[in-house]
């Protein structure tokens, strides 16, 4: 199976939160290629925050590849979301993605799209606040194809946001909107709570899927938990997919076990 396996990288763990590096941008590159990771997931609340150039250079001399920019770092740190009813904050928040995609652009990553979405106070707003995140999408998409870049849109499970929680749903979110430049980032760890049929779900929806979070169902490292880990990389292969693998997962039982731990699993599943 050929598959890109990606570290996921933070400036500072808050809290829960599934990273299994934070520091040190530069330094997390040369760790991640250490370890055997072929590339590296970033997570940042603020383009603007990046050393550039430092990060170039790091990726350049370690041979390794940015597969993904985070952008939750800027709903939870700062607020931010693309369906705010406040239309001044709301632009912000797309402004804030704008920066993102230039960012991807400039270094041929893909953008995430998670928890930017928000929440909805009550059920009742979930029409409007839906209207509101398909004018900043459609916007979003077409600012990424002339970036050249992909968005992904995370299903997130409903604990954490509260609307557009599965595969289907972000699926025909994307197709009723024609969004040509965005797809699916499926997280294993959100599927085992979200999906009845982690594998159906995976069938249905493979048109779509252009990214994957691998982690077990306790959020660890493939292998500590109970999902079927094997028979989804499978899936994957049999619909196509040889995209990224990336290692959101929980920094335990510590931050060097879980990035050790997951790309050696990782790894012996993609060797079988």
């Amino acid at each position: 199976m050929k598959f890109i396996t990606s570290m996921t990288m933070v400036d500072q763990i808050i809290g829960s939160a599934p990273f299994v590096y934070e520091g040190d941008f530069a330094q997390g590159v040369a760790k991640a290629h250490e370890l055997g990771y072929d590339g590296v997931e970033l997570h940042i609340a603020d383009p603007a925050d990046v050393d550039l150039p430092a990060l170039e250079q790091a990726l350049a001399e370690n041979s390794m590849r940015l597969t993904a920019i985070g952008t939750g770092r800027a709903y939870v740190n700062h607020g931010l979301s693309i369906t705010d009813p406040d239309e001044t904050r709301r632009r912000a928040a797309v402004q804030r993605l704008e920066a993102f995609l230039e960012l991807a652009g400039r270094l041929h990553a893909t953008v995430i799209i998670g928890c930017m979405r928000g929440n909805v106070a009550t059920a009742e707003e979930l029409p409007a606040a839906l209207d509101r995140l398909a004018v900043s999408m459609e916007y979003l998409d077409q600012t990424a194809a002339k970036a050249g870049v992909d968005i992904v849109f995370e299903p997130i499970n409903r604990y954490e946001n509260n609307f557009l929680c599965t595969m289907e749903e972000i699926s025909h979110f994307i197709r009723s909107h024609s969004l040509t430049n965005t797809g699916i980032l499926i997280d294993t760890f959100h599927m085992n709570i979200e999906e009845s049929d982690m594998m159906a779900s995976i069938e249905a929806c493979s048109p779509e899927i252009r990214y994957v979070h691998f982690s077990d169902s306790n959020r660890w490292y493939p292998g500590a938990g109970h999902t079927d880990m094997v028979g989804i990389l499978r899936k994957l292969q049999e619909c196509g997919y040889q995209g990224v693998l990336s290692a959101e997962i929980l920094p335990k039982p510590t931050k060097e076990a879980a990035a050790r731990g997951w790309i050696e699993a990782v790894s012996a599943m993609i060797r079988e």
